[in-house]
């Protein structure tokens, strides 16, 4: 009998959980990329008091992460409450986020430093309340260990669709003749229509999780588990390995490669469609490998091809389409397999410790990929700057730009290497987890 396909969600169900993912990624770039330089050209903000202000709201996000895992274990409105735990937590930071992402990308020409932090930092929070729970809800709403990996990958996939959106919503907003503000303020509204039709599809299609019947875990506790602490500190070793190129990628496009700036979307657009592309061949793998495993493949295939990058050079654009297609096509496996992985980890930790952790394991999570993307946007300027950087990324000397090339490429295949050794003989195996779930069922 194929165990596997008995295991199988239904295809809506998997539908109805991985769609709002799309709205979740959609104003990504924005929010990310395209913030600072948008404030600096449409208010009186200068540059510098965007980036500071931006920085300290995201110590407002960090915090939210430790307050969302503290709370999403437990319902907002009370025990008895049709909206449970994960859809109260996921409605209230809706509420928020919407009306706080239309006031981010709307702003007045006299905005000032007060609406930018009120507006980025609550939306900072509203959007892990909604995060949170829903990354979590991958644990419920099956127990069955390859069967997460297809949930969380498609979740992952339709996500990467939503970020194709939003680097073409420039493009679209620019060929429709709609002035840069309007394309900001619309795609904030975009943003909020799509997510209350997925969101609402999800909250009518999947079942809310039963109330937690054992006592909820606490920040302190979670150090006692082990597992979850090296995949906490392995996802954010190998998201500072993510974040770096991230950070040196328009420079690396004119300075090394000598394309223009016009030529950077192309080559982020390729990356995320063969990122799209490669997802079926995650889920395929995903039925015959352990998770750990099949990460661990993925980040050697991603060194592998990184370690040659530094050999590009002026007009080795075609080349770099390859590393684009190779590279993109690991990201799914990133992407997907640490919350898969997460939890499973749950599992264990109802097993070992008889606690509710859930929202603390994938609060703990999110906090490690904020982490690695604050420790990545501070070192590699730090280690271009101790190289002859020059200010004037158009008169780079030969020494900088290969030392960009190799802080690019070569520093991150050295951190992906430091997760494979932490990830490689993880103990939670398919076999094992099997045998969790089967205590777990027992126990009750």
């Amino acid at each position: 009998m194929n165990t596997h396909a008995s295991n199988s969600l239904a295809r809506s169900t998997l539908l109805a959980y991985a769609l709002p993912a799309i709205a979740m990624a959609m104003p990504v770039l924005p929010v990310y990329v395209l913030l600072p330089t948008f404030y600096a050209e449409n208010t009186a903000l200068t540059l510098l008091t965007i980036g500071t202000v931006l920085f300290v709201a995201r110590l407002v996000d960090v915090a939210s992460d430790a307050l969302a895992g503290s709370l999403c274990d437990r319902s907002p409105f009370g025990t008895t409450a049709a909206l449970g735990r994960r859809r109260g937590w996921m409605l209230i930071g809706g509420i928020v986020l919407c009306p706080a992402l239309v006031m981010l990308f709307s702003p007045p020409s006299d905005a000032d430093v007060g609406w930018l932090f009120v507006s980025a930092a609550t939306l900072y929070l509203g959007w892990t309340f909604v995060q949170v729970p829903y990354l979590g809800w991958v644990s419920d709403l099956t127990p069955h260990y390859h069967e997460r990996t297809r949930l969380s990958g498609t979740r992952e996939a339709l996500g990467l669709i939503g970020l194709v959106l939003s680097a073409a919503w420039p493009a679209l907003g620019a060929a429709m003749g709609m002035p840069v503000p309007d394309q900001f303020f619309w795609l904030a509204i975009a943003t909020c229509a799509v997510g209350i039709i997925c969101f609402g599809w999800l909250f009518v299609k999947l079942p809310e999780p039963p109330a937690v019947s054992i006592s909820r875990g606490r920040w302190r506790d979670m150090l006692q588990n082990r597992l979850w602490s090296k995949l906490v500190a392995a996802w954010c070793i190998n998201g500072i390995a993510n974040g770096i190129p991230a950070v040196l990628f328009p420079l690396f496009i004119t300075v090394v490669l000598g394309e223009s700036i016009d030529a950077r979307g192309t080559y982020l657009l390729i990356y995320f469609l063969a990122a799209v592309a490669a997802m079926p061949i995650v889920f395929a793998l995903g039925k015959r490998l352990d998770k750990h495993k099949l990460w661990c493949y993925s980040m050697l295939l991603a060194c592998g091809v990184f370690a040659l990058v530094p050999l590009l050079g002026e007009g080795d654009g075609h080349w770099f389409v390859l590393v684009c297609i190779a590279t993109g096509a690991t990201l799914g496996a990133d992407l997907a397999l640490p919350p898969a992985l997460t939890a499973d980890v749950v599992d264990w930790d109802r097993f070992r410790f008889r606690r509710e952790s859930t929202a603390l394991c994938f609060a703990g999570g999110s906090l490690a990929t904020k982490l690695a993307l604050g420790i990545a946007v501070v070192l590699a300027p730090f280690l271009l700057s101790l190289n002859e950087w020059n200010d004037d990324a158009a008169k780079q000397s030969e020494h900088a730009a290969l030392a960009l090339a190799m802080i690019y490429a070569w520093l991150p295949c050295v951190l992906k290497i430091g997760t494979i050794v932490l990830m490689w003989r993880y103990p939670l195996s398919a076999t094992r987890h099997s045998a969790i779930r089967k205590r777990l069922s027992r126990t009750g």
